[in-house]
């Protein structure tokens, strides 16, 4: 996986980030930036998305270790090996944006 963007505005769930669960030692790093006043989370989903007939709705998400709650812009990693990366924004006066980069190869 090359670096990737996600971006909210409004609350709800952002776009997927698939990410490759295959890479060893499994480390992404998570820059979230806000624009504005916001609440979020920054979640992982062991379901492929992949998968036939697969939709982020109803794919089962957890919450980041280091990434709950947050209301101020946060960086950190996830090394919990997974499948895909979302924000989960529950309060939102603007824009909030995960810059995602994984270790491994290109």
């Amino acid at each position: 996986m090359q670096y990737s963007n996600l971006t909210k505005t409004g609350t709800g769930r952002s776009a997927i980030c698939v990410v490759d669960d295959f890479q060893t030692p499994f480390n992404i790093g998570v820059a979230v930036s806000l624009s504005s006043t916001a609440t979020f989370t920054v979640e992982y989903s062991l379901d492929n998305p992949n998968a036939a007939g697969y939709s982020a709705g109803s794919a089962t998400w957890f919450v980041a270790p280091g990434f709950t709650s947050g209301s101020a812009a946060v960086g950190g990693a996830i090394t919990i090996p997974c499948r895909a990366i979302s924000l989960n924004v529950s309060a939102n006066g603007g824009t909030v944006t995960a810059q995602i980069v994984q270790a491994g190869p290109a």
